[in-house]
């Protein structure tokens, strides 16, 4: 419709041109009318032929990244025809809220143009970048041409992350202790000391060199691995939640279930996750790179779009928490009936801990949810505290690495 628009007044005048060259029979007229065919045949060969001998393509140099970081994109464009191309606009569709920025750029004969592209990303998510269109035109607008190179790219944008310096899970607890040291713990793969041979020492235990240089047999002493595990339970019922955009609580509650599962992996501990989106996400706990990225590609989807209380979630997960693990709950409930099923935790050597997001500071800026006052939070707070489980509350605005601080040990 806008290329017509822009031919309508040449239609017009052409109309008019040839009525009135034929109705009067003036020379001059038909020197235009004949003028003005060759001009538009001549714009349309040009515009026709003006993506001849073009290449182009673009290639994502980070399609995983976090909120707050920059997208880059490589474009090249070749031309391989033997006259130049004064001017090509290069542009990308996409899903991204700021899309790649196009140019329009002129690539002499024989030659290629290459250019870094940036956008900052501002919001979580999985988003889709479509193949480059190339577009060209005639000098008077009249005709254009256009191409699509290349295939759809898909860009994950995980939560934000936060250093969390000062976030440690306490070790999981050893039982049993015997003079042969047959203790239940996992050894480190690097020796921290010797020491002499006791009876019950393993023989692969023996460090040799250290024995011959004592005249009597040492044994290699190992550091016990802190093998605790972790479960994340990220409460996300829409109940739970105010705000809208980048400055809603549900965004604060990922990043720091993120960056709190992050910072437990690097600790060499096991990580296990629930989501309580409409579609409940369960990972059962695991370590390594393989389990942080299928964290972060989780938590960069959800959306605090579920419908059950955060009471059935922490009821449906008990069974799931074994001895030595530490649950941590990201909640933005003011309901007080989840606390009381985290006390039977303690009894089975299960720790726990909440970061309590404090919807009344993000409530502010959501003018459509009312709200939920000051005693419902500290009501929940004497809960956990009459239980003997720690907590933190967080508020927009507040440096998590700051909030997020576990000096004392949270498991019973």
């Amino acid at each position: 419709m806008g290329q017509i628009g822009r031919r309508l007044p040449l239609i017009f005048i052409a109309t008019v041109l040839v009525v009135a060259a034929f109705s009067t029979g003036i020379s001059v007229l038909f020197f235009l009318v004949y003028l003005a065919g060759a001009l538009i045949l001549g714009s349309w060969w040009y515009a026709r032929r003006g993506l001849g001998g073009v290449r182009a393509g673009y290639h994502v140099l980070n399609p995983r990244a976090q909120v707050g970081e920059v997208l880059h994109a490589v474009y090249r464009i070749d031309n391989d025809a033997g006259w130049s191309k004064p001017w090509l606009e290069v542009t990308n569709d996409s899903t991204l809220p700021i899309g790649l920025p196009g140019r329009v750029i002129g690539v002499r004969a024989q030659s290629s143009r290459q250019w870094l592209s940036k956008v900052s990303l501002t919001r979580r998510g999985t988003y889709r970048i479509g193949p480059v269109k190339v577009r060209t035109g005639d000098p008077f607008g009249l005709f254009t041409s256009e191409m699509m190179v290349g295939r759809p790219t898909t860009v994950v944008v995980f939560p934000q992350l936060f250093e969390l310096p000062h976030w440690r899970l306490p070790p999981a607890p050893i039982e049993g202790t015997s003079s042969a040291r047959r203790r239940r713990e996992t050894a480190s793969p690097l020796a921290a000391t010797i020491r002499p041979y006791a009876p019950g020492d393993a023989i692969n235990r023996i460090h040799w060199l250290s024995s011959v240089r004592h005249g009597e047999l040492q044994v290699k002493e190992f550091d016990p691995e802190q093998a605790a595990d972790l479960w994340m339970l990220l409460d996300l019922d829409r109940a739970a939640h105010v705000g809208t955009g980048d400055g809603s609580s549900v965004e604060i509650a990922v990043s720091v279930a993120a960056s709190i599962a992050v910072r437990t992996l690097a600790d060499n501990r096991s990580v296990g996750l629930t989501a309580s989106a409409r579609r409940a996400q369960v990972l059962t706990p695991d370590r390594g790179s393989r389990v942080e990225q299928k964290i972060l590609h989780l938590l960069a989807n959800v959306q605090a779009d579920g419908l059950q209380p955060l009471a059935e979630v922490v009821a449906a997960s008990l069974p799931q928490f074994r001895r030595g693990m530490t649950v941590c709950i990201v909640t933005g409930s003011t309901q007080r009936d989840w606390v009381r099923p985290l006390s039977s935790l303690a009894r089975r050597g299960v720790g726990a801990i909440a970061v309590l997001v404090d919807l009344d500071s993000f409530a502010a800026a959501d003018s459509s949810r009312p709200s939920s006052g000051p005693r419902e939070l500290s009501a929940v707070r004497h809960a956990l505290s009459e239980y003997g489980l720690a907590h933190v509350v967080l508020r927009a605005g507040d440096d998590p690495a700051r909030v997020l601080v576990t000096r004392e040990r949270v498991r019973a």
